[in-house]
């Protein structure tokens, strides 16, 4: 299994001391659990209590519609936040169904021990609330990048969008992407063999290279 993240690299415990940390951890009742790829982390049914952070592995979110059509809406990375949104309603269930994509350590956090102060006024859990606040924007904007992408009108466009997103994101021409063909196809709502075709063509046409999950962004002329 993928080494686990180490927790001075999660943004949500950012300027937090590791002997706080320590105490935090111990007030918000965390716990690890490991779970099997393809394993349901939680149903669309689920009062979601606890926000989850990928320690390893990685997490998708899978979104079903009435037909039974399920599509990839988004995933999450090692040092990611998830199922926070859900967390943070009143009685509000998930609508959503969350999975691990690969074999994938999570650390769970009970949200309203997040969102509300202990007893003790800890510092250190006012800087988690203020952290899990920016983090909230961030994730916005990864909505938002997803929306740009698919409106774009065709499978190139689309791809030339989540590439260009990816290389921005990793400031590389050459960049790994956290998805498998299947799992971009679902993710760009778009058909998997016409996707692989287009791809074909993009290379046969000196726009990229790829091998894989890894893709290279060549210079135009």
């Amino acid at each position: 299994m993928e080494k686990e993240i180490q927790y001075s690299e999660i943004e949500l415990f950012e300027n937090i001391n590791r002997d706080d940390l320590d105490k935090l951890l111990l007030c918000i009742r965390s716990f690890k659990k490991k779970f099997k790829k393809d394993e349901t982390i939680y149903m669309e049914a689920d009062q979601i209590a606890y926000v989850g952070i990928v320690l390893s592995g990685s997490v998708h979110m899978i979104k079903t519609d009435i037909w039974g059509n399920s599509s990839l809406f988004t995933f999450y990375k090692p040092g990611e936040l998830f199922g926070e949104s859900f967390a943070v309603q009143k009685d509000i269930s998930s609508s959503v169904l969350f999975t691990a994509a690969e074999s994938t350590t999570v650390l769970f956090l009970a949200a309203s021990n997040i969102i509300h102060s202990c007893p003790n006024t800890c510092s250190f859990h006012a800087q988690i609330a203020t952290n899990l606040f920016h983090l909230l924007g961030t994730k916005n904007q990864k909505f938002i990048d997803k929306i740009e992408i698919l409106s774009k009108g065709s499978i190139r466009e689309k791809l030339l969008a989540y590439i260009s997103h990816l290389s921005l994101e990793q400031n590389s021409r050459y960049v790994v992407s956290p998805l498998s063909r299947l799992a971009l196809a679902e993710y760009l709502s778009v058909n998997r063999s016409a996707m692989i075709r287009e791809l074909s063509k993009m290379r046969d046409e000196g726009i990229i290279d790829f091998d894989k999950n890894y893709f290279f962004v060549k210079e135009s002329d």
